[in-house]
């Protein structure tokens, strides 16, 4: 028998943006777009439905699993060219994929850990997200004592993916992985640099604290609290801040925030709203990503920092 973990991320309130719909009123929408005419602008050879414009697979960072250790669960989502799904905040449209786990028995799945997005912005909005490839890992922990020699996790995934016009889709996966043995010695990391895991896992955000030389704090700007980041450029000619979702925090203006940068060193200044009343019960935090650059492949570093009551 097996347990199964739906994996999505809390929703963001009271933001300035527009909030995303729902899977199920996006779905209910598009169903009656598509049983209309709304393919007959896109020509003859527009799908169906969204689910041959996105494919998933797994893959898992070592040969076995180990009993008792957390390892990162990579689903790996391949979107068609000029396409693309959303990150956790989608922006100003859109909705975040979401991943539902079929684990064996004692096993735990973690929040999603995702990789930077990309900024797509036109004159109608300014939204978040991936194309081409995006890796989201799910830690996985495995019990301190398997039985089997050999265990599988299923993964089913559904996402909006977007370019002129928007689809549903969904898709299903597996993967089976050895038990190693009590005395058995694994790496935790990927043996294999190159491999399409250790490629997923090197586009993860840089925490704050290991990001040298940069600084990010809580401040008064014009008497109202603030959000400022400093740091290196790394080389970088365009820096942006996009928040995260946080329930009781947003920005006060806009989607994002540029970066003003002198020489080799950047500032940015976030100007926060604060309504302790629409956390959700949940701590007041100020978070977000700093990206250098806005392709995938660049680096980007996470600002997470919680706010006293």
């Amino acid at each position: 028998m097996c347990g199964s973990a739906v994996l999505r991320p809390t929703a963001f309130l009271e933001s300035p943006m527009r909030r995303p719909m729902s899977f199920e009123l996006l779905a209910l929408v598009l169903s009656l777009l598509i049983g209309g005419n709304a393919f007959a602008q896109f020509g003859a050879d527009a799908p169906a439905d969204g689910n041959r414009l996105v494919q998933i697979d797994a893959v898992f960072p070592t040969s076995k699993i180990v009993p008792g250790r957390t390892a990162l669960l990579g689903v790996r989502f391949r979107i068609a060219p000029k396409w693309h799904i959303y990150w956790r905040n989608p922006g100003e449209s859109g909705t975040e994929p979401r991943i539902k786990l079929e684990l064996p028995n004692g096993f735990k799945a973690g929040p999603v850990v995702w990789p930077r997005p990309v900024i797509h912005a036109s004159e109608w909005e300014t939204t978040f997200g991936y194309d081409g490839e995006a890796m989201l890992f799910v830690p996985i922990t495995a019990p301190p004592e398997i039985e089997a020699k050999t265990v599988r996790i299923g993964i089913e995934a559904d996402w909006l993916v977007c370019k002129e016009m928007c689809l549903m889709g969904a898709g299903k996966t597996s993967i089976e992985l050895a038990v190693a043995a009590p005395d058995e010695k694994i790496a935790p990391e990927p043996a294999d640099p190159t491999s399409a895991c250790a490629r997923g896992l090197a586009l993860i955000p840089t925490p704050l604290e290991k990001a040298p030389g940069t600084i990010a704090q809580l401040v008064l700007a014009d008497g109202r609290p603030a959000l400022r980041i400093e740091g290196p450029t790394g080389g970088a000619e365009k820096i942006t801040f996009i928040p995260d979702l946080t329930p009781g925090v947003t920005l006060r203006n806009g989607v994002l925030v540029p970066a003003t940068i002198a020489g080799d060193r950047y500032r940015i200044l976030v100007p926060l709203e604060i309504k302790p009343g629409n956390s959700a019960g949940k701590a007041l935090e100020v978070a977000g990503l700093v990206l250098f650059g806005n392709n995938r492949l660049d680096p980007a570093v996470e600002i997470r920092i919680p706010l006293k009551p």
